[in-house]
């Protein structure tokens, strides 16, 4: 909207074309928003016949590692956003109470196709409004004829459809200023054409202009309704005493299909994609109930990649995990490779009988080259070593039953009998240094979280 809001203000903005212009407006409002289903297409297009290898089958297993620091930003904006969308529908609201309020209060005159409202209340200038066109008590006594025939051309003209489509994508679009001055050029517009009826219908330019510097003063109702004393008088003269622009400069249009292109190819850095899907999906969460419950014991959280998925636009990374409980919230998650980071484009799940598989895609193709991931998976930040995937990672297991890993990994077991820790493993419990032995003491069920640090040989127990 703001690419082809800047060619149109360039190219088409200056002509005496105004039934085309408005027509061009309004065609950037369908273009703009008709982007968002035709990418969803394509992407969904794109998608369908990936080109596929698949890694071995390799396991990485960690446990309730310490809780990630809140990935809150995306959905700090999203809040923001809908906050801002809150406020203008508010405005918008009161306004349009406003209007109403001063179209119920006048004296109501019916005309063929409009009602006249003559209204006592000497503070708000001309306007119109659907079917309503609204003048004080004075006007209507002195320079009726004129400012009707200015007003009727917005009804006639059905002004007031295109001030609707434009405060609601305002409503939608706050926080972009190109919809706040596509608003303002196209009531901009409409006042052309309306100023052209007059003159067209035989008075005196100059007479009429002085009408316009006569009531530039006076309240408006500048989202919902076509005031006569709009602001920007001085473009409104200049446009009056141009000549009516050749069918030839209606070329120009086609400088708005260049600069949307241009915009398209924007959003489409790999960097601007990330940070709007980092948003969209700032939040996904699938819960589904467990029908082998827990029987109160805590259990391994063990996550397993079992395939990397390149289509020469993205690359998607399948992970299967047990031991999550009867619940999966996933919400963000990053990929680095090659010395750069990517945020995820998107994140599926499912939960089935406890067994989860999450997919996590990302905005880019390139071979993986020491590579790692990490997903926030249930409030905690779950890494994973791309790179080293072959090296079988630590086992954690927390209950009553828990038995050693038939794979080549190191098991720590807990429980109220016994433990088994390396002997190469320091062991702290929030933050101080515990024996084995006050290990073995310790409630299994008072357990909030276990970490590994393998480069340093630590275990850190957080306590509930």
């Amino acid at each position: 909207m703001l690419a082809m809001y800047l060619a149109y203000r360039l190219f088409l903005a200056r002509d005496k074309q105004h039934v085309f212009n408005r027509s061009i407006l309004m065609l950037v409002y369908l273009v703009s928003f008709l982007t968002i289903p035709a990418r969803s297409c394509f992407e969904t297009l794109r998608d369908q016949a990936p080109v596929t290898f698949a890694a071995e089958d390799i396991e990485i297993v960690n446990a309730a590692v310490t809780p990630l620091q809140n990935q809150m930003w995306g959905t700090v904006v999203i809040w923001i956003f809908l906050a801002g969308m809150a406020v203008v529908s508010a405005r918008s609201v009161i306004t349009w109470l406003r209007l109403a309020k001063v179209i119920s209060t006048g004296e109501k005159i019916r005309r063929d196709g409009y009602t006249l409202v003559v209204s006592d209340n000497e503070k708000f200038s001309p306007f119109s409004w659907m079917r309503y066109v609204v003048i004080s008590r004075r006007d209507y006594q002195t320079d009726y004829s004129a400012i009707a025939i200015h007003e009727l051309k917005h009804v006639t003209s059905h002004h007031w459809i295109d001030l609707l489509i434009a405060q609601a994508v305002c409503i939608v679009n706050w926080f972009n200023p190109a919809a706040w001055l596509m608003r303002d050029e196209l009531m901009l517009v409409h006042e052309y054409q309306a100023d052209m009826a007059v003159i067209d219908s035989g008075h005196n330019p100059q007479e009429y202009q002085l009408l316009l510097i006569k009531k530039a003063v006076g309240a408006r109702f500048p989202s919902l309704a076509n005031s006569l004393n709009h602001s920007k008088l001085k473009k409104r003269i200049t446009m009056m005493q141009k000549e009516k622009s050749g069918a030839g400069r209606k070329l120009r249009a086609l400088a708005l299909v260049p600069m949307s292109l241009l915009a398209l190819g924007v959003a489409g850095v790999p960097a601007v994609r990330a940070a709007v899907s980092a948003i969209s999906n700032s939040s996904v969460t699938m819960s589904e109930v467990s029908e082998k419950p827990s029987d109160g014991k805590v259990s391994v959280k063990t996550f397993k990649v079992t395939n990397i998925n390149h289509d020469g636009n993205e690359t998607s990374v399948v992970i299967k995990a047990d031991g999550l409980g009867d619940h999966l919230t996933v919400s963000g998650g990053k990929f680095i490779t090659s010395g750069k980071s990517y945020d995820a484009k998107s994140l599926k799940c499912t939960m089935t009988n406890g067994t989860a598989t999450i997919t996590a895609t990302f905005p880019f193709s390139d071979e993986c080259k020491n590579a790692s991931m990490s997903l926030l998976v249930n409030g905690e930040d779950v890494p994973f070593d791309l790179e080293n995937f072959r090296n079988k990672a630590q086992t954690v297991t927390i209950g009553d039953n828990a038995a050693a890993s038939s794979k080549q990994s190191s098991t720590i077991v807990i429980n109220s009998n016994s433990s088994s820790v390396p002997d190469e493993m320091e062991i702290l419990l929030d933050g101080e240094k515990i024996s084995k032995e006050r290990m073995n003491e310790i409630d299994p069920g008072k357990i909030a979280s276990i970490t590994v640090d393998k480069t340093e040989n630590k275990i850190h127990i957080t306590s509930k």
